[in-house]
């Protein structure tokens, strides 16, 4: 036990003064650049940015190759001779189509600014995501600060309640209190040692959680520092300010929507050529005894064909499905722009509750500091009058444990407060 003693806990120091401390901005950086919280955000952007990027080529002519092999029985006109065949024909044919449209309404620039809108909208999402995975860090790494904090209270106290045991002893000794004393104190003794325990488990869950916000190994011990809170770069936002935006883009993207819709309502023109070949059985040399069937290589020469042409297209009737969409964008924007109204409520709502907050928390803090001055000095003269036996045990225990609760009180309205200072003003 010895040897455990003059060894391990050597080890054990070093250990834990070898943990790494992590700042809060640390923490934060490390959760932003881990991917996997923002998977889906980032496959959206990705995907809205092919969709702009390839728009362009909608511009471009298509190009189309087709061939094919025909058997035919009975009458029919056979395209390659222009005349009647009665028996079984077969057949072949190759060619290229292609088509380029010159004007549809100026779709292709309201297709434009829909994906452009749409790319908008995706990195507000993934901005929002990145808030609130800010959020949960600080939450977790004030947590932790508090814990931190508790722990060190409660081993204070328990330094305390063997400061009293001493005392005690020596009462004893003089015949000055009971011994049913000791077992109090040693009862309060247990109850912070466990009180410790259940607090270094809860430790070890946050750092856990925290390691996994970050993409760390969930075992990775570290320490925190409560005063790296005040020193993050970026301020957080309500999340409802990231909503109203949001919205904001959505009516934009319903309009360019709407517009685009309208394109098709509109005349368009199109260019378009085709060039082909084909054989027949059916095409006869009737120059040559028993009019045998033209050669392969001279029915693909003779038989090409080439074609241009422009096309007008005017739709007149589609059924009224652009009066239904009309209709249904109108209801959609009527929607968005109701919701933009509680949106904006819910915003200067949740602002005026976080500036009352600060308010109220920085009085309720000053008060709670002076309460626990003022407890402290209580504690420290009943702990003399103690020694003179003019007080008891239980009554030394009130002053002492009505100290330690002001304090950590006023411990965690301190961090409370700097968790609202975050928030942008």
């Amino acid at each position: 036990m010895k040897w455990f003693l003059y060894i391990g806990f050597p080890l054990i120091v070093s250990s834990s003064l070898s943990q790494q401390s992590l700042t809060l901005q640390t923490c934060i950086d490390r959760a932003l650049v881990n991917s996997s919280q923002t998977a889906t955000e980032s496959s959206l952007i990705c995907s809205s940015r092919l969709d702009k990027q390839f728009h362009w080529w909608s511009l471009l002519p298509n190009l189309v190759a087709n061939a094919g092999v025909n058997t035919s029985f009975g009458r029919r006109l056979d395209p390659f001779t222009n005349t009647f065949a009665t028996s079984s024909v077969n057949s072949q044919f190759f060619g290229l189509n292609s088509s380029v449209q010159l004007f549809n309404g100026f779709n292709y620039f309201r297709k434009g600014r829909v994906y452009a809108t749409t790319i908008q909208l995706n990195e507000l999402a993934l901005s929002a995501k990145l808030n609130e995975l800010k959020i949960q860090v600080i939450e977790t790494y004030v947590t932790l600060c508090k814990l931190s904090k508790q722990k060190q209270l409660t081993q204070s106290r328990i330094e305390k309640y063997i400061q009293i045991q001493t005392i005690q002893r020596l009462l004893i000794r003089e015949g000055r209190i009971n011994v049913i004393d000791t077992l109090k104190s040693q009862h309060s003794l247990l109850r912070e040692q466990e009180l410790f325990s259940n607090l270094s488990n809860e430790w070890k869950l946050k750092t856990m959680q925290l390691n996994f916000l970050m993409g760390s190994p969930l075992r990775t011990d570290f320490t925190v520092d409560f005063t790296s809170t005040s020193m993050i770069r970026d301020k957080l936002k309500l999340q409802e300010k990231y909503r109203l935006e949001s919205l904001e883009i959505e009516l934009e993207l319903l309009r360019h929507q709407l517009k685009s819709d309208r394109s098709d309502m509109l005349p368009s023109i199109s260019l378009s050529g085709l060039v082909g070949t084909g054989f027949s059985t059916n095409n006869k040399d009737y120059s040559l005894p028993g009019s045998p069937t033209k050669s392969y290589t001279d029915q693909i020469n003779q038989n090409l064909y080439e074609g241009i042409g422009v096309s007008l297209n005017v739709p007149l009737f589609n059924r009224g499905e652009w009066l239904k969409t009309n209709q249904l964008n109108a209801v959609k924007q009527l929607e968005i722009e109701r919701k933009k109204e509680v949106a904006d409520r819910l915003l200067e709502k949740h602002q005026l509750e976080l500036e009352q907050y600060r308010l109220n928390n920085k009085a309720k803090l000053e008060q709670i500091r002076e309460l626990a001055d003022n407890l402290q000095l209580i504690y420290t003269k009943s702990l003399l009058l103690y020694e003179e036996g003019r007080l008891t045990y239980t009554e030394i225990e009130t002053a002492l444990m009505e100290w330690q609760m002001k304090l950590i009180e006023a411990e965690l309205l301190k961090m409370e407060h700097e968790i609202l200072n975050l928030y942008e003003h």
